[in-house]
C-alpha cells in the first residue's frame, strides 16, 4: 500500500461558514474522514502547514510548501496538497519551478464548495486527486474537476462550476469521467532530471501590468522608480504594446537599459505570443523584450521571480 501525505493549506474545501463568510478551518485529516471512499485506497498522514484563504497566498508561502514537500519526498511515494482555488493555479506553478527531478506525484485540489456543503465538488477532487497520487504520475499537477493539468498549464477559468480550471495551450495530463482516468500523460511540471532538487529562491519585485487601450507608458516608470527587477506586460493580441501616439517604446527602452527584465504576454486566454508578426511586437523585442511563449501569466510571472533571484 503507498504512503501518501496530505499538505493542508486551507481554502474554501476547509471552510466553515463565520459571521464574515467562510473561513479555512478544517484539517486534512477531518477532510480525509468526509471522503470513506479513501479507505483502503493507500497510506495516508497529515501536515497542516497553513489555514489561509488562498487570496491571502504570498510568495513566502509558496516556500513553505515546498520545503515542507522537500523535508517528507524521501518517505512518501506521494502528495496531495489541498488549497484555495483562486491562487492554486500560481502556487501549482511556482512549485513547477523550484522543483526539478521529481519523480512522484504532487497533486494540487481544492474545491468551489466547502466539503461540509450540500452537493459539494469537494469530495470527488480529493478522492481523484488521491487517485492521481498514488498513479504513474510525476512531478507537479492539479487534479480538479473532469481534469488533471500539468502544473505550468493550469488557469482558473471559472468563479463557480465545478470545472473550474482548464488546461491552456497543452493537453491535460488526464480526463476523469465517473472516477475513470483517460491519461494523456503522466509527466507533470518538474519531473525532468535524475535528482531531486529543490530551489526556493523567488524575487518579489515583479509586477504584472495589464495594457489597456489609451493607459499612458509612464505606469512603467512608477515600477522602476521603486526598483523592480522584472516586469509582466499584459499585452494585446499576439503581445503587442501601443507605439503609435500612446508609444509604449521609449518606456520600455529605458527600463531594459536600466537592467529591468520585460516580458510581453497576451491577454488571450490561448495560442500564447509572437513577437514576429506586427511591427509593435518586434520593436519591442528588438529593444530587449522577452515572450513568454504559451505559458499562463501565473506561471510566466513565476518563472520570472525565479530567474531572477538565480
Amino acid at each position: 500500500m503507498k504512503k501518501i501525505l496530505m499538505l493542508g493549506t486551507g481554502g474554501t474545501i476547509a471552510c466553515v461558514p463565520s459571521e464574515n463568510g467562510l473561513v479555512p478551518a478544517l484539517d486534512g485529516k477531518t477532510l480525509v474522514k468526509m471522503v470513506p471512499e479513501l479507505a483502503g485506497l493507500c497510506h495516508i498522514d497529515y501536515k497542516q502547514i497553513l489555514n489561509l484563504d488562498s487570496s491571502n497566498i504570498a510568495p513566502k508561502h509558496w516556500q513553505i510548501i515546498a520545503n515542507a514537500l522537500a523535508e517528507s519526498y524521501d518517505n512518501y511515494d506521494g502528495f496531495v496538497i489541498t488549497h484555495g482555488t483562486d491562487t492554486m493555479a500560481y502556487s501549482a506553478a511556482a512549485l513547477s519551478w523550484m522543483i526539478q527531478g521529481c519523480k512522484k506525484p504532487v497533486v494540487f485540489t481544492g474545491a468551489q464548495l466547502p466539503i461540509t456543503a450540500e452537493g459539494t465538488d469537494a469530495k470527488a477532487n480529493v478522492y481523484n486527486a488521491f487517485l492521481v497520487a498514488t498513479s504513474q504520475a510525476q512531478g507537479i499537477c492539479l487534479a480538479f474537476g473532469k481534469f488533471v493539468i500539468h502544473g505550468l498549464y493550469a488557469k482558473k477559468m471559472c468563479s463557480e462550476s465545478f470545472d473550474g480550471f482548464y488546461s491552456i495551450n497543452r493537453q491535460p495530463m488526464a480526463t476523469i469521467e465517473d472516477n475513470q482516468f483517460t491519461w494523456n500523460s503522466y509527466e507533470g511540471a518538474g519531473s525532468s532530471g535524475n535528482k531531486f532538487t529543490l530551489n526556493t529562491a523567488l524575487e518579489e519585485k515583479v509586477a504584472v501590468v495589464k495594457v489597456t487601450p489609451g493607459l499612458s507608458p509612464d505606469i512603467l516608470d512608477y515600477y522602476l522608480d521603486r526598483g523592480y527587477k522584472g516586469i509582466i506586460l499584459e499585452s494585446f493580441g499576439a503581445g503587442g504594446v501601443p507605439n503609435d501616439e500612446n508609444n509604449w517604446l521609449p518606456n520600455l527602452e529605458r527600463l531594459i537599459q536600466n537592467g529591468v527584465r520585460v516580458v510581453c504576454a497576451t491577454q488571450c486566454t490561448y495560442d500564447g505570443v509572437n513577437l514576429s508578426v506586427y511591427p509593435i511586437g518586434t520593436l519591442a523585442q528588438k529593444l530587449g523584450a522577452e515572450s513568454a511563449g504559451t505559458l499562463t501569466i501565473e506561471a510566466t510571472l513565476t518563472k520570472l521571480m525565479h530567474d531572477l533571484a538565480k
